[in-house]
């Protein structure tokens, strides 16, 4: 894996410093920064080492202090010095931006990529003495950020971004900030302008006193001052600074007036207290993975305020992250019904999300593009775009999107935890792991130990097929304590692909023991697919029956179709079409109901299935011609594999060998790289088997051969398929019987049998690997076989 801590060209040096090109090869020459190049040649491909860089930069600012103590001046300060003299921190700052960008300097830095000033609005000083007013610190920074992100032309440091560049720098809790750490601050949070301020109180009236400086240029660019009556006239204060600071950026009259600025207070809330806990939920549980925790603090924020919105959307964001479908959708529409109470930005993000979750896709694309038109840099809608073409397997714009939150994320040193995610699991499905891996780990490494990020390591070394390592990362993240559940899951899978089947069982009974439902409902879904692998059909049904109980008890009618779609799966493999049919007609009631597209595809696709076990060819056909018509519909061109795959098995059923191989593998183009461990549709087994079994009918054993071997080579791919992994074993030993590879035939024979050894009783397949292996082993007594 590439050196994180090597820059390899200009590109990426004035990327990492936040300065054009130009004026990062003058620095070069004028002020030794520290640049090497590969054969030591004015002209050859230079690099740099990040940590030299800022060795570097931390030098520039000791110089800067020195001269400051030198009595260093500048012409600004001439009427300025009494007025400033208590924040002298500000005057600092311009010093030393003035030292290292050199103003004076015949050539000046190019401007930032985009036109808009950048503003980084940090926490509040608070200065009435009264400690009990400290959550304002937070609160007004976020109202101020809250209102001025409702700009088309100003960009603003989100709340989010803004607390964990503190929390890396070790600022949360200072109660003042030096130029060094605003200087930091300004180049990690890519912001251009500096605001800050205090409040005081005299009384029962507060004064709230900001400064904004341009960072680049190191001008005070204005001052302003408002006042008010009591901590609820905080919300009209912030309104009123808003419009006054707006005039400090050189924005024209018809800008101002034109420009988005509902208040503040219709757009948030009017409660104080409400504010605090919906800041508490947000900053501190829901980016680190502790989406119930932030759910407590939300219900509070509700509690105090019906109509927060924000309040409601975060909510509904929490339970869809926690595999709460129907709470989410309730949440997401209370937002939605409050939607004139939020801004146009936070407007945007509510119909997407109603779009989304509805498989609304176009129009939640349309939505979040709209968005991006007015704020191009917004996080969120970046980052919900990329998820929504996730959903869409669309990898390719899934990670157009997602780039962006995370390149700014690590250039920034600043929490996108979701977008990274995201982004490395699209890499996954294109099948380019190492990168999928190097995502997560450039965010570990320069960012923060996030359990969101962490936990997804294992996955993709579940899908390399590393098991030691996934296992050793899994424990890990497991040892930090993160309040992050879904580890413990993705531990057992690892058990589970890796062969130890008891520590697998063990570990998903662990998951019983945890308060959160939808952690057991991942449980009796880890223990069913682990018992399909055994050959225990009995006992899978068992645990998909109890799975569906416990999600009718609390509502959940997603989670209810999964169950049935599982079941019927079983009944299907299992020899009763009959029943899975009547388990598939229930799951596409539930499908209906929660408007799922993707969920009435996948009932139409085993309905189709049913029917070819059954001989009712007819029928089967009938179901693919609907499935085609509802695939048509929508926008998820990937489910066409469905269709083909069916079209194959109906072929296959005939006999007509060379159509249903056509098919089977038209349907293989549609199906992604092994990426998860959570999806049922993860059903890369159940998409080669038929292939498989078509040349191994044909005649074509080698090809046969070498998609069973596919098949036992996958990973994830085969988790919740377990069967067809185990018969594939047993398949290869009659190929290699057939080809006269004794010892590789009793080598696969017993891999199947080890792995049915306390099968179901009755299966033909056990009885028939045990009756040819005995033959292998005792060719002399051919008695056991029929000749």
């Amino acid at each position: 894996m590439r050196n994180l801590d090597i820059l390899e060209s200009w590109k990426e040096i004035a990327d990492y410093l936040k300065k054009a090109e130009r004026t990062c090869r003058r620095w070069e020459k004028k002020f030794g920064l520290p640049i090497h190049r590969m054969d030591g040649s004015p002209k050859a491909r230079v690099f740099a080492y990040k940590h030299e860089l800022d060795k570097w930069i931390q030098e520039m600012l000791h110089a800067a202090d020195d001269s400051e103590k030198r009595g260093f001046s500048f012409a600004f300060q001439f009427t300025l010095r009494k007025a400033l003299f208590p924040l002298m921190g500000a005057v600092a700052l311009v010093i030393i931006a003035l030292l290292i960008w050199h103003p004076w300097s015949k050539e000046q830095a190019l401007p930032p990529q985009t036109d808009k000033p950048s503003l980084a609005i940090m926490y509040f000083d608070n200065n009435t003495g009264d400690e009990g007013l400290d959550h304002w610190r937070k609160a007004l920074a976020e109202l101020l950020i809250a209102d001025i992100s409702q700009s088309k032309y100003i960009e603003v440091l989100s709340g989010d971004r803004l607390f964990n560049l503190l929390r890396q720098l070790n600022l949360l809790e200072a109660k003042s900030y030096s130029s060094e750490d605003l200087q930091k601050i300004a180049v990690q949070g890519g912001a251009n302008h500096i605001l800050r301020g205090n409040y005081t109180k005299a009384g029962d009236s507060f004064r709230i006193n900001v400064i904004v400086q341009n960072v680049s240029t190191s001008d005070l660019i204005g001052s302003e001052r408002v006042e008010g009556e009591g901590e609820k006239s905080f919300f009209t204060m912030v309104d009123e600074l808003t419009r006054r600071i707006k005039t400090h950026f050189k924005l024209s009259e018809e800008q101002i007036t034109s420009d988005i600025d509902r208040e503040v207070g219709k757009i948030t809330t009017s409660s104080p207290e409400a504010l605090n806990h919906f800041l508490e939920a947000h900053l501190w549980f829901h980016a680190g993975g502790d989406f119930r925790k932030s759910i407590q603090f939300l219900e509070k924020a509700v509690a105090i305020d019906p109509e927060f919105a924000m309040a409601y959307r975060k909510m509904g964001v929490a339970y869809n992250n926690l595999s709460y479908i129907s709470e989410r959708n309730k949440y997401t529409q209370k937002a939605f019904e409050l939607i004139d109470r939020v801004s146009d930005r936070e407007r945007y993000l509510i119909q997407g999300d109603v779009y989304r979750y509805s498989s609304r896709y176009d129009k939640a694309i349309e939505t979040y593009k709209n968005l991006l038109q007015i704020y191009p840099e917004d996080t969120i809608g970046n980052g919900n775009l990329g998820a929504t073409y996730m959903r869409l397997e669309e990898w390719d714009n899934a990670i157009e999107r997602l780039r962006v939150n995370c390149d700014k994320a690590i250039q920034t040193k600043t929490s996108s935890p979701f977008s990274t995610v995201n982004l490395s699991c699209s890499y996954r499905a294109k099948g380019l792991y190492d990168k999928a891996i190097e995502i997560l780990e450039e965010y570990v490494e320069n960012i923060a130990e996030n359990p969101i990020v962490l936990r997804s390591l294992p996955v993709c070394y579940i899908c390399q097929g590393k098991y030691n390592l996934a296992q050793a990362t899994a424990e890990k993240t497991i040892s930090l304590k993160t309040g992050d559940l879904n580890i413990f899951r993705i531990y057992g899978d690892i058990f589970h692909v890796k062969g130890d089947l008891e520590k697998a069982e063990k570990e998903y009974q662990k998951l019983f023991e945890l308060e959160e439902k939808t952690i057991h409902s991942y449980g009796r879904k880890k223990l069913t697919a682990l018992y399909l692998l055994q050959g225990k059909f009995n006992k899978a049904k068992e645990q998909a029956k109890k799975g569906l109980e416990m999600n009718k008890e609390f509502g959940e009618i997603g989670w209810e179709a999964s169950f049935h779609k599982q079941l019927a799966y079983i009944y299907l493999v299992s020899e009763n079409s009959v029943y899975a049919l009547k388990e598939l007609e229930k799951s596409w009631q539930k499908d209906i109901k929660r408007e799922s597209l993707s969920g009435q595809r996948w009932t139409l696709f085993i309905k189709g299935l049913a029917y070819i076990k059954s001989n009712l060819s007819i029928e089967a056909q009938n179901i693919a011609d609907e499935l085609k018509e509802l695939i048509e519909e929508g926008m998820h061109r990937k489910h066409w594999r469905y269709y083909y795959h069916l079209l194959g098995m109906i072929e296959l059923n005939k006999d007509n060998f060379s159509d249903a191989i056509d098919n089977f593998n038209k349907a293989l183009t549609y199906v992604s790289s092994q990426h998860s461990t959570r999806a049922l549709y993860e059903a890369h087994a159940l998409f080669i088997e038929p292939l498989a079994l078509a040349y191994y009918e044909s005649g074509d054993i080698e090809k046969a051969l070498a998609e069973y071997e596919k098949i036992t080579e996958l990973t994830s791919g085969r988790l919740y398929y377990g069967d067809i992994y185990a018969k594939s074993f047993y398949m290869l030993g009659k190929i290699h019987e057939q080809q006269g590879d004794t010892a590789k035939a009793i080598e696969h024979y017993e891999k199947f049998l080890s792995l049915w050894k306390d099968a179901d009783p009755g299966i033909a397949e056990v009885a028939d690997a045990r009756k040819r292996l005995a033959g292998l082993k005792n060719p002399n007594n051919l008695s056991e076989f029929d000749q």
